[in-house]
């Protein structure tokens, strides 16, 4: 490699580096505006609400009660599944919406704060760490409706269940790298933003979360094999739930490329969304 190529190397890792830099400071300077986006973010989700935070023990058990009235009456064959198929369902659908609603969330980062964002100077990235903080205290309430579940159907934890929240954060940066993409398709291509959430949508019913990642019903099966939340969900629902680990090549492998694409999606993002206001500024 020629010098100048050498150094156009060195300019490009620094460039790459300085934006972490920058990313870091700019959080740390807006620490205090952050904690107020918080409070704000929590009081107002539910303060419109007469039972308020009460439904987020409510909405799982509903939703535990209506797999469990379908599987009773023989509708769906789960196959099977090595603890009760009320606490599996329960557990799986936790996992599905802490990924599900961070995509939501991130998804309308632009559309739902737009006018902040073009009246005030800050940096934007401190409107996607809100939201993220926000998703993690909120899923605390869940988490705590799983473990005291699971403990009502006798399953018992091991050491191994302590790392349930670590093995979480591949599927939290996958759904915040998705929704990064679509919040800027809500700006320039609404209908393809609209396509993507019905995907989403459908593609529970694609990965096991009401049924054994090992179901026999054709091409749905191979689906599955290909599916990475099948091992990204799979992983974290075994540990915590029989200490074992699932497949720990495959989610070794869809983490690490979790990751990647989160570093990618959000330079994007940072990137594209100043252009995306000048839009919504035209319009």
């Amino acid at each position: 490699m020629s010098h100048k190529g050498l150094e156009n190397l060195d300019a490009r890792e620094k460039g790459y580096f300085q934006f972490w830099v920058t990313l870091v400071q700019n959080v740390r300077q807006y620490k205090f505006f952050l904690k107020q986006l918080i409070r704000v973010n929590i009081l107002v989700g539910f303060k419109k609400s007469f039972i308020g935070i009460l439904w987020l023990f409510i909405l799982p058990i509903i939703a535990v009660l209506i797999w469990g009235l379908l599987h009773g009456a023989g509708i769906i064959a789960p196959g099977e599944t090595d603890i009760p198929y009320p606490a599996y369902v329960l557990l799986s659908t936790s996992i599905w919406g802490f990924f599900i609603e961070i995509y939501r969330s991130v998804s309308k980062v632009i559309a739902s704060n737009g006018k902040i964002m073009i009246m005030k100077k800050f940096p934007h990235e401190v409107l996607v760490l809100e939201l993220v903080i926000v998703h993690l205290i909120l899923f605390i309430i869940p988490l705590i409706v799983n473990v005291v579940a699971l403990l009502f159907f006798g399953i018992k934890f091991t050491w191994l269940s302590l790392l349930f929240p670590l093995t979480l954060i591949p599927l939290l940066l996958l759904g915040i790298s998705i929704g990064l993409f679509v919040s800027l398709l809500r700006v320039v291509a609404v209908d393809i933003s609209s396509v993507i959430d019905e995907m989403m949508r459908f593609l529970m019913y694609l990965t096991p979360i009401v049924y054994a990642p090992k179901v026999s019903l054709g091409w749905l099966s191979d689906f599955v094999e290909y599916n990475p939340l099948t091992y990204l969900i799979g992983f974290s629902r075994e540990i915590l739930t029989t200490g074992t680990i699932f497949e720990p090549m495959k989610y070794a492998v869809c983490s690490f490329f979790c990751v990647v694409f989160f570093l990618l999606s959000l330079r994007f993002f940072l990137r594209a969304e100043s252009r995306l206001l000048e839009r919504l500024i035209s319009n």
